[in-house]
């Protein structure tokens, strides 16, 4: 079931080359260059040539943060598109061939990509670095068309291959044409509503969704909170929920926005953390400063603040539940899937020792009618051998049926008990598969590519950990001398 994603790249396209071509990713052989070398600095060195043949522009570009950043339309100096695979669903050969297959489809003969497979991960996944220009000066536009083209190669090579594939993939809304066209003029009263609700967020007396309803109000507009909040611009106008605002508007976002104020993760958070936990609150920390630092085009990734606070739960929920590794995550979750298999099982010989026992107190009158027959003929011995399991069971006199009743009433508590832990563990085991579904998610599209951007936040971490422990070795030896004095 490959997955396609798209990311443009406005700069430093030598370090996204020698991220794809990165030899402990690849194990060195995983590796094609199509009209390239495949060695990264041989290939950048290819197509810096063309590009600045054809683009009038120099190939290398540290950052776009210029003066002219916000109003100038920057050039993508580089494609990165990602094809994701389930664990265990493809060798790395095969992956290999069918991104090559996949990449000379697409592109056809004339483009130059290097195609690179990457194994580090639990899931195999293909990266390719794509020069916009080809060898004849040809533009590749990446737009909605050019990756649903993309997706369905991708799909038709996987069905060649016996992969699965997604067959009705969601899409995410986006605003209509008129309400485009009225926030590029700058005539759209929505786009001035979200304004006004991310200049009220900032405001430090802003603590709750409720003090952000107030102050819209004062400004003037009529809000209304219940499952949604809606928001009346105009009297003559018709309110609006605030979540077709967009991504961030919704009740959810805006009170985790109100709760972070826009401020990425600091490092000192993350430094509580450790293993698994600590690389996911990196990754997170990173999200956030895509989201939150603008201009939004330099952003590598174009985050979410759904994906922020989905991001952020999992965080919590590994830290909760002391998860450290993708393996203790894993064997969580099957352990979930055990006990609920295991109640499963309890509640149905349960179930079947209720009838059982039921159908035993039922029979315990009859049975003693029989034996109360004087004299006992043929037919009522051949009856009596039809309720030889009452016998059986310890029933020697009327009044065990009282008896029986007790236990017929202890084993119904115990199945109440029963389903009601089943209930737990069943939307327990849910929840623990929903995570790690939002894990496995994140694994398979940007995760590595997220951690390779946290380099300098571990070394920054690193240093405050020898920081710290200078700190203490001074502390520690300042209490021995003062010690030492006293004593003397």
């Amino acid at each position: 079931m490959p997955i396609i994603k798209h990311i443009p790249i406005y700069s430093a396209p030598k370090r996204l080359l020698a991220y794809v071509a990165n030899a402990k990713k690849t194990e060195k052989t995983l590796v094609t260059g199509l009209n390239c070398s495949e060695n990264f600095s041989e290939t950048y060195e290819d197509m810096k040539l063309n590009f600045e043949m054809y683009a009038n522009e120099r190939f290398f570009k540290r950052s776009i943060k210029t003066e002219t950043a916000e109003t100038e339309k920057q050039k993508i100096r580089l494609h990165h598109y990602i094809q994701s695979f389930k664990p265990g669903e493809v060798t790395p050969e095969e992956a290999h061939r069918i991104g090559v297959e996949w990449a000379e489809k697409v592109f056809g003969k004339n483009h130059m990509v290097l195609c690179a497979t990457h194994i580090d991960r639990q899931h195999i996944h293909n990266h390719f670095a794509v020069l916009p220009y080809d060898l004849d000066g040809k533009h590749w536009h990446a737009n909605k068309t050019t990756l649903k083209m993309c997706r369905e190669i991708s799909d038709k090579i996987a069905l060649a291959h016996g992969l699965e594939i997604i067959e009705k993939p969601k899409y995410k809304a986006v605003h209509k044409y008129g309400e485009n066209k009225a926030r590029k003029e700058g005539t759209s009263w929505k786009q001035k509503l979200c304004d006004d609700i991310d200049e009220i967020i900032l405001n430090p007396k802003v603590l709750s969704v409720d003090d952000l309803a107030k102050e819209l109000e004062r400004q003037g507009y009529t809000v209304r909170k219940g499952k949604y909040l809606s928001v009346k611009a105009k009297p003559d106008r018709k309110a609006i929920r605030t979540y077709r605002l967009g991504d961030g508007y919704s009740l959810e976002h805006l009170e985790y926005r109100i709760a972070n104020k826009n401020q990425e993760m600091p490092l000192a958070a993350v430094l509580r953390y450790t293993g698994l936990q600590r690389e996911y609150a990196l990754c997170i920390r990173q999200i956030q400063i895509q989201l939150y630092r603008r201009p939004e085009q330099d952003r590598l990734h174009c985050a979410t603040y759904g994906e922020v606070l989905k991001t952020s739960e999992l965080l919590r929920f590994l830290s909760s539940h002391k998860i450290d590794s993708a393996e203790d995550f894993r064997k969580t979750a099957a352990d979930a899937d055990d006990e609920i298999e295991d109640l499963k099982n309890r509640k149905a010989d349960l179930i079947h020792k209720i009838a059982d026992e039921e159908k035993l107190i039922g029979d315990i009158p009859k049975y003693f009618e029989i034996l109360e027959r004087k004299p006992l003929l043929a037919k009522d011995v051949r009856e009596l051998s039809k309720y030889s399991y009452i016998k059986d069971a310890g029933v020697r006199f009327p009044e065990d049926e009282n008896i029986r009743k007790e236990v017929l009433a202890d084993l119904k508590k115990q199945l109440d008990k029963t389903e009601n832990r089943l209930s737990v563990s069943i939307e327990r085991g849910k929840e623990f598969h929903s995570y790690l579904k939002v894990y496995e998610d994140r694994a398979k599209s940007d995760y590595d590519i997220l951690l390779e951007q946290a380099k300098t936040e571990i070394e920054n971490i690193r240093r405050a950990e020898e920081q710290e422990k200078q700190k203490e070795e001074i502390s520690e030896q300042q209490r021995n001398e003062r010690t030492s004095s006293t004593a003397r």
